[in-house]
């Protein structure tokens, strides 16, 4: 196998799976982009290949053994989000393909499909699995999360997830917290006559900021972001309440009830948790985190760097299992917008450490 063959190869599955516009709002299209990777999968001799579908959401497994427990479990999430229609005609220019999910992680898929074929092909396959998945863009409970929660188990997960070559191997938690704070409404020219809540805001806002401050770079500290607010109805009067909204990230150190518990003392009304995620919390010193540190080495003749993250994916669902996990995957820019592009050179990169990782 050339490289240049290996490159044609992961360019026109990385094209053929970004034409499909598998976005939360198309369901038809997020069955059509697991199908496309099930029929690639059933059509390798030795795969075995399992599909599941869990509120509307599908998810493919194929592992090269048959087992729902392989040593190491390969991940990538085949949902996008939206875009213009045009998005979903990928390009190819100056080494890169440019179109929706390219680096966020179609690019990936089709770097886990090809592997799977090539593993496939040898005399004694190593105990890979490799999962396909369609909905971590809204939280991924429902694939694989759920896949996760019914035995789908191995010895070390890796999602794919573009990492510009880098090993994540710990991200913040997330929690989405409300807070409500009443107000006593009354007509705006008496404000004496009532209690405005959005005063009352103005001030749990000061106290949140000097519990949780604000980093003016990239920190490793639990974050509390306000994201939405709404109170208020007519210009001339003291609104009722007042809803807010926080984006909370939290450092694995801390715990949640001890956040919302630290929000609750800065506001006077309820606060209560709407959504949250765990954080991925991986040892860097883990024997499997060292063995994918030397296949990128041994590839790229660069030592790895491994590094600290500050938004969620899929690994976190592996993580709270107990099991390893990491982030890993290729090079790209413009993530979610109208320019995203993922490197050529870093796709055939990622097959080949992977690639090394797997057989060691």
């Amino acid at each position: 196998m050339s490289d240049q063959s290996l490159r044609d190869d992961l360019v026109r599955l990385t094209s053929e799976l970004i034409a499909i516009p598998s976005t939360d709002d198309r369901p038809d299209q997020l069955q059509a982009v697991i199908d496309y990777a099930e029929r690639y999968a059933q059509a390798l001799p030795g795969v075995f290949v399992h599909r599941v579908e869990y509120e509307g959401k599908p998810s493919l497994i194929a592992t090269l053994r048959d087992t729902r427990a392989p040593k190491f479990m390969l991940n990538a999430h085949l949902d996008v989000v939206a875009a213009r229609p045009e998005q979903f005609n990928p390009t190819v220019r100056d080494g890169r393909i440019y179109g929706r999910a390219s680096q966020d992680m179609k690019g990936s898929g089709a770097v886990l499909l090809r592997l799977l074929r090539d593993l496939a092909a040898q005399p004694a396959p190593p105990d890979v699995g490799f999962m396909f998945v369609s909905d971590e863009e809204i939280g991924g409970e429902r694939g694989t999360g759920y896949l996760a929660e019914q035995g789908w188990s191995c010895q070390f997960f890796l999602a794919a997830e573009p990492t510009d070559m880098q090993i994540c191997y710990a991200q913040k938690g997330v929690l989405w917290v409300e807070a409500t704070l009443p107000g006593k409404p009354a007509h705006g020219s008496r404000p004496w006559d009532g209690t405005n809540a959005i005063a009352t805001l103005r001030d749990g806002l000061v106290a949140l900021e000097q519990r949780f401050p604000t980093p003016d770079e990239p920190a490793w500290l639990t974050t509390v972001v306000p994201t939405v607010v709404q109170g208020g109805a007519t210009s001339n009067r003291l609104p009722e309440d007042v809803h807010i909204i926080f984006d909370v990230r939290h450092v694995p150190d801390e715990q949640p009830d001890q956040i919302i518990a630290a929000m609750q003392e800065c506001f006077d009304g309820p606060v209560r948790l709407v959504r949250g995620g765990s954080p991925l919390n991986t040892n860097p010193a883990d024997s499997f985190v060292q063995q994918l540190a030397a296949a990128y080495q041994a590839v790229s003749g660069q030592p790895a760097l491994l590094y600290r993250e500050h938004f969620a994916s899929d690994a976190r669902f592996y993580s709270d299992l107990r099991i390893p996990a990491v982030c890993f995957g290729p090079v790209g820019a413009g993530l979610h917008s109208d320019e995203e592009w993922v490197s050529i050179d870093s796709l055939v990169e990622l097959y080949h450490v992977l690639a090394r990782f797997v057989a060691e």
